[in-house]
C-alpha cells in the first residue's frame, strides 16, 4: 500500500541547514591542528629539560659569585642603633667566651688559583690577596681592631680560616697563619681578647734587639702554650730563621697586655 508523503517528509531528509555546515575543508582542518598538537606534547619534555639546564647554570653562577666565607650581618653602632645589615667575606675567624675575633675583607678579594704545586700549597689551592679588617664583636657590638693591608691568604677552600685559640690566665690568644703551608717557617698574627674587659688587640712580638706584627713557627708544628708561655718551634737549615750559625728549636714569649705584646723570654737550641 503506498501512500502519499507529506511534503516536510521530503524536506527533513535534506536537514535543518540548506547546505553542508561541515565541508570537506574544515574536516582537513580539525585533523592538520590534532596532528600538530600531537608534535607539540611530544617537544615539551625536551622544553623542560632545556628550562631545567639553564635554572641549573643561573644556580651555579650565583654560587660562584658569592664564596663560602660571605655572611649577612647585622651590626650595632657605639650608640647601640642597629645599622643597616651588610655583607661580609669573613676570611677568618675565633670564638671566645663572649664574643667572636673576625678577619673581614674591607674590599672585593682578588681570589686566584696556585695553578702549580710549590711549598705554599697544591696546585687546586685558592689564594686570596686584599685589605682585611679584624674586628671583635661581643654582645651586638662591634670594636674594630687593626687593618692587615695587602695581606695574602693560601688555603685549600674558600672556607672561613679558623684561628687557633691559645688559653692564657690573662686573656685568649688567637694565633692567625693565613697560609697553611711553607718551606722554612708559618708566618703568623697574633691577637688577645683580655678577660673580663674583652678588649681585644693585635700584640707584637718582641724580640731583644727587634719588635714586629709577625713571627713564625716551624712546619709540621703548632703553637701551643706552656706555664702560660707561647711556644714557637724554630725552623732549622738555610734559608729559615733557625739558620745553622743559630740552630734554634724553639723560643718561649709572655704575654704583656700593658705593652700588648708577646715578649720573648727564651731561646732554646736543640743542643741546649
Amino acid at each position: 500500500m503506498n501512500e502519499e508523503k507529506p511534503d516536510w517528509y521530503e524536506r527533513a531528509q535534506q536537514g535543518p541547514f540548506q547546505n553542508e555546515p561541515f565541508t570537506a575543508e574544515m574536516k582537513n582542518k580539525v585533523q592538520v591542528s590534532l596532528t600538530q598538537g600531537s608534535h607539540r606534547s611530544k617537544r615539551r619534555p625536551y622544553l623542560r629539560v632545556g628550562m631545567t639546564g639553564v635554572l641549573l647554570f643561573v644556580i651555579l653562577l650565583l654560587l660562584i659569585q658569592f664564596p663560602w666565607g660571605e655572611r649577612t650581618v647585622q651590626q650595632h653602632t657605639a650608640g647601640g642603633g642597629p645599622s643597616p645589615s651588610v655583607t661580609e667575606t669573613i676570611r677568618a675567624e675565633g670564638t671566645t667566651d663572649e664574643g667572636t675575633l673576625q678577619v673581614v675583607a674591607v674590599d672585593k678579594e682578588e681570589i686566584t688559583e696556585l695553578g702549580a704545586p710549590s711549598c705554599f700549597g697544591l696546585e687546586t689551592d685558592l689564594s686570596f690577596k686584599g685589605d682585611y679588617k679584624v674586628k671583635y664583636t661581643a654582645e651586638g657590638t662591634s670594636e674594630d681592631v687593626v687593618v692587615l693591608e695587602d695581606l695574602t691568604f693560601i688555603q685549600p677552600t674558600s672556607a672561613s680560616l679558623q684561628m687557633i685559640r691559645l688559653p692564657f690566665q690573662e686573656a685568649d690568644v688567637f694565633i692567625l697563619a693565613p697560609q697553611y703551608k711553607d718551606c722554612h717557617g708559618i708566618q703568623i698574627y697574633a691577637f688577645a681578647v683580655e678577660h673580663g674587659s674583652g678588649k681585644a688587640v693585635q700584640l707584637q712580638f718582641e724580640e731583644e734587639f727587634s719588635r714586629a706584627s709577625t713571627s713564625y713557627y716551624r712546619p709540621g708544628t703548632t703553637p701551643t702554650v706552656k706555664d702560660n708561655k707561647l711556644v714557637l718551634k724554630s725552623t732549622e737549615g738555610p734559608g729559615g730563621e733557625g739558620s745553622p750559625e743559630y740552630n734554634m728549636a724553639e723560643r718561649m714569649y709572655q704575654l704583656d697586655l700593658r705593652q700588648n705584646a708577646m715578649v720573648m723570654v727564651l731561646r732554646k737550641d736543640r743542643k741546649s
